[in-house]
């Protein structure tokens, strides 16, 4: 069997339907599975060999090569075909099913996740009763391996608990502010003995760098050292993820990490953590959430998050259930 998954572009976008894979590879673990997402969602899937192949949309700009994805597609033929984009690709491949992929998403379904399974079941009904195996990610023992090589060189004996912190976003907007970050790091080691590991991206290695600067404890910086999948074994094994609205939530929910989510301009419903023992940090004002990549007041949201909500919120999920 042949299935073709037409996914997003966005790294988080990319990690909230990754459920979708896990669905796909459950019920149909010997079919051919190919992934068309955005150059930067390929990250995501990368190593992930439940994957017959990744292909990104670049590789089809401008006219000619929307014509080659068009023919492209037609070479690969599916049997299976899942749009998560809303394409006119599928009114190409089997116009008589337009309905299924055009479909209006019931207002009840509000998380985007939910909303990703809602358009697989609507799209591939004979999913209905598949289980879910595995991670939502399919993480791989390279990546394990290449974790604890890391953690072997920072001689983290893993006694005290494990906490991820990731502190950046791609909108500035949705970042706490770093100087608290720093403060309750500090206060986490020092009273639970905690290890501490900042993760991000490459590009957020230097504003890590300044709030390890400014802590009084040790702890680690593994921005542009470790993959996003990396990343995400890293936070399988954490005791405690802390973290804006990014990537790394997303990630950190993919992986069933327990999670303390600091919230400013985004709705929770729809992008927050859904595990039992998730905890989400949100102000209570008149503009939130206003969902707009720019503040018009004086990011109140974010900066009326207090260090000692934060960190209270931290020990509770630290202590043992």
């Amino acid at each position: 069997m042949r299935i073709l998954v037409i996914g997003l572009s966005n790294i988080g976008d990319a990690v909230l339907m990754s459920p979708v894979i896990q669905r796909l590879a459950g019920a149909f673990p010997t079919a051919r599975l190919t992934l068309l997402v955005g150059e930067r969602a390929r990250v995501v899937f990368e190593r992930d060999r439940r994957l017959h192949q990744v292909v990104s949309f670049e590789e089809f700009e401008g006219v000619w090569g929307a014509l080659r994805l068009v023919g492209w597609m037609w070479r690969l033929r599916p049997d299976v075909l899942v749009d998560l984009r809303q394409t006119i690709l599928p009114l190409l491949w089997r116009p008589w099913k337009a309905l299924a992929y055009f479909w209006p998403i019931p207002r009840r379904v509000v998380h985007m996740r939910d909303r990703h399974l809602w358009r697989l079941q609507r799209q591939a009904p004979l999913l209905r009763s598949a289980e879910q195996n595995g991670t939502a990610l399919g993480l791989v023992d390279e990546e394990r391996t290449a974790v604890d090589r890391l953690m072997n060189t920072w001689s983290a004996d893993g006694h005290g608990p494990l906490v991820v912190i990731s502190p950046g976003a791609r909108s500035h907007i949705k970042r706490w502010y770093p100087d608290r970050v720093a403060r309750v790091a500090d206060r986490l080691i020092e009273a639970h003995q905690a290890t501490v590991i900042f993760t991000g991206e490459a590009d957020e290695a230097a504003f890590i760098n300044d709030i390890l600067m400014s802590m009084r404890h040790r702890a680690h910086n593994t921005a542009g050292r470790m993959t996003l999948r990396q990343a995400a074994v890293l936070m399988q094994r954490a005791t405690l993820v802390m973290t804006n609205d990014s990537a790394a939530l997303h990630v950190a929910c993919a992986v069933g990490a327990p999670t303390l989510a600091l919230f400013g301009p985004t709705d929770p419903r729809k992008y927050g953590p859904t595990g039992p023992r998730d905890r989400v940090i949100q102000r209570r004002l008149f503009c939130v959430p206003c969902e707009q990549s720019l503040c018009r007041f004086h990011h109140e949201c974010m900066r009326f998050i207090s260090e000692e909500d934060v960190y209270d919120a931290a020990s509770q999920l630290l202590r043992p259930t």
